[in-house]
């Protein structure tokens, strides 16, 4: 993989694709107005990451393409804006000022819901195993065009850490977080779902794991939620009881209670 820009690229995307090359530890190859499948050729590989005026995107030679959107975040801040709920935040019983640690980050939309309602004085972790996208997410976190103060706010109150949850839990302190939560990549997603779609081809597609969330337990000081297909057995392997259920998932919760 290399990192590269858009055919004309402005000094802001030059500097951008140079950070996240460092970032993910790629090369950066000058566009010189070559086509994206001629340096695929020179470079020998079949995937890079493009920055340009519209963002930072990772491409392949199939043409699939991951970039960052909020997605369903914009549509869920502006209904808690307006005085609604929001399925997540009710199930971890967050409030503003507390700390959240988001073990798969993903797309970043939980944690975006999470800055929002938990506000300035709160704190937002947001994990992320896989570099290119922690990488992208990061990017568009900190420029996406959001269409709301509030969205783009909670958006920059995001931290992303590129790191595997099994072995940050492992070294965090006892206590450190109010709330952990996992959000597995779902072994099947609906085909309708165009914003995770993109996603699977470089998510990590490792189960949660029972020594994961003993760990979670020991950090978080008030509760840990598992998001997971609705009737799914994996709460019940994991000792979750499930509290919350939506049209097509459910939440499962284990209070921590200290």
């Amino acid at each position: 993989m290399f990192v590269t820009t858009t055919r004309r690229p402005r000094p802001e995307d030059e500097k951008g694709a140079a950070g996240i090359a460092e970032l993910i530890g790629a090369p950066v190859h000058l566009r010189e107005n070559r086509s994206l499948a001629a340096l695929f050729r020179e470079c020998d590989t079949d995937a890079a990451v493009v920055v340009g005026p519209e963002g930072a995107r990772w491409e392949n030679a199939n043409g699939e393409v991951f970039r960052f959107h909020p997605n369903l975040s914009a549509l869920r801040v502006k209904e808690l804006r307006h005085g609604g709920g929001d399925a997540l935040v009710e199930a971890a019983q967050l409030k503003q000022g507390d700390e959240v640690l988001d073990c798969t980050l993903g797309l970043g939309a939980d944690a975006i819901v999470a800055a929002h309602v938990t506000g300035p004085s709160g704190r937002v972790v947001g994990l992320e195993s896989q570099p290119v996208v922690a990488a992208l997410v990061k990017y568009g976190l900190a420029r996406y065009p959001a269409n709301s103060s509030a969205l783009s706010e909670a958006m920059k109150r995001v931290q992303v850490e590129i790191a595997d949850y099994r072995d940050y839990l492992s070294v965090c302190p006892d206590h450190a977080f109010d709330v952990v939560w996992f959000d597995p990549m779902f072994r099947r997603t609906r085909k309708r779902s165009t914003g995770i779609q993109p996603l699977k081809i470089l998510a990590n597609p490792s189960p949660l794991d029972r020594q994961s969330v003993k760990e979670a337990c020991r950090v978080a000081r008030r509760r840990v939620i598992l998001k997971e297909r609705r009737g799914s057995k994996e709460f019940e392997r994991l000792g979750f009881r499930v509290e919350k259920e939506a049209s097509h998932h459910a939440f499962g919760v284990i209070d921590t209670g200290w």
